[in-house]
């Protein structure tokens, strides 16, 4: 096991986050999250809005009117995740607020949308000793019965498996989810257990959300409330990664051998069986300067998921690192291939836009 990875771990919806508000709860909050502004719904164009037009048509022009530069001329931007009237207000959306904003709109011209997320999805990043993980989220749209998906950050994730239906309450749990990321990072504890509370309100049977809250537990001090949430977690789904490794680091700050040594072993095996944690572990190995040991990894990764061009290309760049040209051509060659797959089936997913600046 990489000890590295098992200081705490954070999962968010994409990236970022933004200021909390106070917001309703239940069923009307979800219905305020997902509200258009007036002025916006009044913007939709008139090929979106008319039910005789095609629905490809239909759909596409709304991506069209999102993104180019006579219409929303949306872009993108890594943090804050904005709600639908702020991303409409700034024009910058994530991948979260991008979901919302054309579920939205969809619904609003005649059009069946709704979210989808890829809880094994593949963003992360290190950030003073936390490693965040991100879901990743995006845009269903049935299109004459047939489904199609809209994505706005599709080519920087790694995706384990095709994205589920989420309902509105979970998109907008997220949403909060996010909120408490930010806050945490701000150094904001009580806004942040303000806004994971709003969260698990509307998704209490999320283990992720379960397992951000012991976080932003620990992080407070709370150490028992801590405890108790990851242990929630857990008990929600057995093998997840975040808990167990808050878990671990939990036990280690606290000296106890005994249940840090219990909840290793099931880190490993649950690490064992996911491709994004046996891609860490390489990616750790690779910079510590072990190509060797960061090729077991990240061939492992590739045997769970065979298609992923990430893990190719940095199996490629193990390759070349450990001397080995004729190896690391090949594995190039084959995420070029894979990506080239990816770019051909993507569908009406025409939403990629250009990034800050």
């Amino acid at each position: 096991m990489l000890r590295a990875l098992c200081l705490s771990l954070f999962l968010f919806a994409c990236t970022g986050s933004a200021a909390a508000r106070a917001a309703p709860a239940g069923d009307a909050g979800v219905q305020a999250a997902m509200a258009l502004p007036d002025d916006l719904r009044r913007m939709l164009p008139a090929d979106v809005v008319n039910r005789r037009i095609d629905e490809a048509i239909r759909a596409q022009a709304l991506i069209d009117f999102m993104i180019a530069d006579e219409g929303l001329a949306l872009r993108y931007q890594e943090q804050p995740t904005l709600g639908i009237a702020g991303s409409f207000a700034q024009r910058r959306v994530n991948c979260l607020s991008f979901t919302m904003m054309f579920v939205a709109m969809a619904r609003a011209s005649g059009l069946k949308a709704f979210a989808q997320a890829s809880d094994n999805a593949l963003s992360m990043r290190m950030l003073d000793g936390t490693l965040f993980r991100a879901t990743h989220v995006n845009a269903g749209v049935l299109i004459d019965g047939e489904h199609h998906s809209v994505d706005v950050g599709w080519r920087g994730v790694a995706a384990g498996r095709k994205p589920r239906r989420i309902p509105d309450a979970r998109m907008v749990a997220l949403l909060h989810n996010n909120h408490a990321v930010e806050h945490l990072l701000q150094g904001e504890a009580a806004a942040a257990a303000e806004a994971i509370a709003a969260a698990l309100a509307l998704d209490a049977g999320s283990a992720t959300l379960w397992s951000n809250a012991g976080v932003i537990h620990a992080r407070a001090g709370r150490r028992d409330e801590a405890e108790r949430a990851y242990l929630r977690a857990i008990s929600l789904q057995r093998d997840h990664i975040g808990a167990l490794a808050n878990l671990v680091g939990f036990h280690r700050a606290g000296g106890d051998a005994a249940q840090l040594a219990f909840y290793e072993k099931r880190l490993q095996r649950a690490q064992a069986l996911d491709p994004f944690s046996q891609f860490l572990i390489g990616q750790a190995r690779a910079e510590a300067g072990v190509p060797a040991e960061a090729i077991v990894h990240y061939r492992r990764a590739i045997r769970m998921l065979p298609d992923e061009p990430e893990f190719h290309r940095s199996l490629a760049d193990a390759y070349q690192a450990l001397g080995d040209p004729v190896a690391a051509t090949r594995a190039r060659d084959r995420a070029s291939r894979l990506e080239a797959k990816q770019e051909a089936e993507r569908g009406i997913r025409d939403a990629d836009l250009p990034g800050p600046g």
